[in-house]
Protein backbone atom coordinates (compact mmCIF):
# COMPACT_ATOMS: atom_id res chain seq x y z
CA UNK A 1 0.00 0.00 0.00
CA UNK A 2 2.77 2.38 0.71
CA UNK A 3 4.35 1.58 -2.61
CA UNK A 4 1.18 2.40 -4.49
CA UNK A 5 0.70 6.10 -2.72
CA UNK A 6 4.48 6.57 -3.41
CA UNK A 7 4.16 5.56 -7.07
CA UNK A 8 0.99 7.60 -6.94
CA UNK A 9 2.97 10.62 -5.96
CA UNK A 10 5.78 10.46 -8.70
CA UNK A 11 3.40 9.72 -11.10
CA UNK A 12 1.66 12.75 -10.06
CA UNK A 13 4.63 14.33 -10.32
CA UNK A 14 5.85 12.72 -13.66
CA UNK A 15 2.69 13.76 -15.70
CA UNK A 16 2.65 16.96 -14.47
CA UNK A 17 6.28 17.76 -15.91
CA UNK A 18 5.21 16.49 -19.19
CA UNK A 19 2.15 19.06 -19.17
CA UNK A 20 4.73 21.71 -18.27
CA UNK A 21 6.66 20.41 -20.78
CA UNK A 22 4.25 20.45 -23.34
CA UNK A 23 2.74 23.26 -22.58
CA UNK A 24 6.45 25.28 -23.02
CA UNK A 25 6.61 23.23 -26.55
CA UNK A 26 3.41 24.69 -28.12
CA UNK A 27 3.89 28.17 -26.83
CA UNK A 28 7.71 27.79 -28.82
CA UNK A 29 6.09 26.71 -31.59
CA UNK A 30 3.97 30.34 -31.72
CA UNK A 31 7.02 32.28 -31.00
CA UNK A 32 7.77 33.82 -34.42
CA UNK A 33 3.92 33.62 -35.30
CA UNK A 34 2.93 37.84 -34.77
CA UNK A 35 -0.47 36.96 -33.91
CA UNK A 36 -3.49 39.73 -35.37
CA UNK A 37 -5.81 41.15 -32.76
CA UNK A 38 -9.01 39.76 -32.98
CA UNK A 39 -11.05 41.55 -35.20
CA UNK A 40 -14.87 42.18 -33.67
CA UNK A 41 -17.24 39.98 -34.99
CA UNK A 42 -20.61 42.32 -36.13
CA UNK A 43 -23.86 40.67 -36.49
CA UNK A 44 -25.60 40.82 -39.73
CA UNK A 45 -27.79 44.05 -39.46
CA UNK A 46 -31.34 42.83 -41.20
CA UNK A 47 -34.45 44.85 -40.70
CA UNK A 48 -37.91 43.87 -40.77
CA UNK A 49 -39.66 46.47 -43.11
CA UNK A 50 -42.47 48.13 -41.31
CA UNK A 51 -45.98 46.65 -41.95
CA UNK A 52 -48.17 49.28 -41.32
CA UNK A 53 -48.13 52.83 -41.11
CA UNK A 54 -46.97 55.66 -38.52
CA UNK A 55 -50.30 56.81 -37.66
CA UNK A 56 -51.68 53.17 -37.91
CA UNK A 57 -49.09 52.35 -35.32
CA UNK A 58 -50.09 55.57 -32.91
CA UNK A 59 -54.11 55.33 -33.14
CA UNK A 60 -53.81 51.62 -32.54
CA UNK A 61 -51.33 51.47 -30.08
CA UNK A 62 -49.77 54.42 -28.55
CA UNK A 63 -52.68 56.61 -28.19
CA UNK A 64 -54.39 53.99 -25.84
CA UNK A 65 -51.33 53.75 -23.84
CA UNK A 66 -50.58 57.61 -23.50
CA UNK A 67 -54.35 58.22 -22.69
CA UNK A 68 -53.93 55.42 -20.00
CA UNK A 69 -50.93 57.31 -18.15
CA UNK A 70 -52.83 60.09 -18.97
CA UNK A 71 -55.77 59.37 -16.97
CA UNK A 72 -54.10 58.88 -13.48
CA UNK A 73 -54.48 62.89 -13.33
CA UNK A 74 -58.23 62.71 -12.97
CA UNK A 75 -59.61 62.60 -10.47
CA UNK A 76 -60.56 59.40 -8.81
CA UNK A 77 -58.29 57.48 -11.49
CA UNK A 78 -54.88 57.44 -9.59
CA UNK A 79 -53.44 53.88 -9.42
CA UNK A 80 -54.76 52.17 -5.95
CA UNK A 81 -53.94 48.57 -6.48
CA UNK A 82 -50.75 46.65 -7.78
CA UNK A 83 -52.74 45.26 -10.45
CA UNK A 84 -52.78 48.92 -11.29
CA UNK A 85 -49.70 49.70 -11.34
CA UNK A 86 -48.98 46.79 -13.67
CA UNK A 87 -51.47 47.73 -16.05
CA UNK A 88 -49.61 51.40 -16.26
CA UNK A 89 -46.31 49.61 -16.24
CA UNK A 90 -47.61 47.52 -19.43
CA UNK A 91 -48.50 50.82 -21.32
CA UNK A 92 -45.31 53.01 -20.47
CA UNK A 93 -43.42 49.91 -21.87
CA UNK A 94 -45.91 49.37 -25.24
CA UNK A 95 -45.02 53.80 -25.80
CA UNK A 96 -41.55 53.08 -25.15
CA UNK A 97 -40.90 50.34 -27.54
CA UNK A 98 -43.24 52.32 -29.62
CA UNK A 99 -40.70 55.22 -29.92
CA UNK A 100 -37.83 52.34 -31.48
CA UNK A 101 -40.99 51.37 -33.90
CA UNK A 102 -41.63 54.77 -35.40
CA UNK A 103 -38.31 55.83 -35.89
CA UNK A 104 -38.22 52.74 -38.32
CA UNK A 105 -40.88 54.69 -40.57
CA UNK A 106 -44.01 53.12 -42.13
CA UNK A 107 -45.62 51.93 -45.01
CA UNK A 108 -47.60 55.73 -44.44
CA UNK A 109 -47.29 58.09 -47.85
CA UNK A 110 -45.38 60.63 -45.78
CA UNK A 111 -43.51 57.79 -43.34
CA UNK A 112 -40.38 57.16 -45.25
CA UNK A 113 -39.17 61.06 -45.33
CA UNK A 114 -40.16 61.56 -41.77
CA UNK A 115 -38.50 58.85 -40.61
CA UNK A 116 -34.91 60.00 -42.57
CA UNK A 117 -35.46 63.34 -41.17
CA UNK A 118 -33.04 64.35 -38.09
CA UNK A 119 -35.90 66.15 -36.41
CA UNK A 120 -37.77 62.44 -36.12
CA UNK A 121 -34.95 61.12 -34.89
CA UNK A 122 -34.86 63.26 -31.79
CA UNK A 123 -39.04 63.33 -31.29
CA UNK A 124 -38.80 59.80 -31.95
CA UNK A 125 -35.91 60.00 -28.89
CA UNK A 126 -38.20 62.77 -26.80
CA UNK A 127 -40.66 60.01 -27.13
CA UNK A 128 -38.59 56.94 -25.66
CA UNK A 129 -37.02 59.30 -22.78
CA UNK A 130 -40.78 60.14 -21.68
CA UNK A 131 -41.75 56.81 -21.67
CA UNK A 132 -38.54 56.25 -19.83
CA UNK A 133 -39.38 58.40 -17.35
CA UNK A 134 -42.96 57.06 -17.15
CA UNK A 135 -41.44 53.96 -16.15
CA UNK A 136 -39.19 54.32 -13.50
CA UNK A 137 -42.22 56.84 -11.81
CA UNK A 138 -44.37 53.41 -12.49
CA UNK A 139 -41.96 50.67 -11.23
CA UNK A 140 -40.93 53.45 -8.33
CA UNK A 141 -45.10 53.19 -7.28
CA UNK A 142 -44.50 57.17 -7.43
CA UNK A 143 -47.48 59.16 -8.99
CA UNK A 144 -46.14 62.30 -8.55
CA UNK A 145 -42.91 61.24 -10.48
CA UNK A 146 -45.39 59.86 -13.18
CA UNK A 147 -47.44 63.19 -13.43
CA UNK A 148 -44.17 65.06 -14.03
CA UNK A 149 -43.20 62.41 -16.83
CA UNK A 150 -46.34 62.92 -18.42
CA UNK A 151 -46.01 66.55 -18.76
CA UNK A 152 -42.40 65.36 -20.46
CA UNK A 153 -45.06 62.94 -22.26
CA UNK A 154 -47.48 65.78 -23.57
CA UNK A 155 -44.60 67.99 -24.77
CA UNK A 156 -43.01 65.17 -26.98
CA UNK A 157 -46.25 64.31 -28.50
CA UNK A 158 -47.91 67.97 -29.47
CA UNK A 159 -44.18 69.13 -30.50
CA UNK A 160 -44.26 66.09 -33.60
CA UNK A 161 -47.89 66.28 -34.40
CA UNK A 162 -47.06 70.27 -34.75
CA UNK A 163 -44.08 69.28 -36.65
CA UNK A 164 -45.39 66.67 -38.79
CA UNK A 165 -49.14 66.08 -38.25
CA UNK A 166 -50.51 69.20 -38.13
CA UNK A 167 -53.47 67.95 -39.85
CA UNK A 168 -55.70 65.61 -37.84
CA UNK A 169 -56.89 62.79 -38.28
CA UNK A 170 -54.44 61.29 -41.55
CA UNK A 171 -54.98 58.86 -43.32
CA UNK A 172 -58.82 58.87 -42.29
CA UNK A 173 -57.78 56.67 -39.18
CA UNK A 174 -59.49 58.67 -36.25
CA UNK A 175 -58.60 57.81 -32.57
CA UNK A 176 -61.33 55.88 -30.83
CA UNK A 177 -61.97 56.22 -26.87
CA UNK A 178 -61.96 53.21 -24.73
Amino acid sequence: MIMAQLLGKKMTRTVGMFLGLGVLFLSGCNAGVQQQPAQPVSPAVTTVPPAVSINALMVAWMDHSAHELWDVEQTGRAPKTDANWRELERHAIQLLASGTLISLGGTGESDREWSQRPTWVIRTQALSHAALSSLNAIRARNLEQLIRANGLLTESCEGCHEEFKSSLPTEGIVHQPY
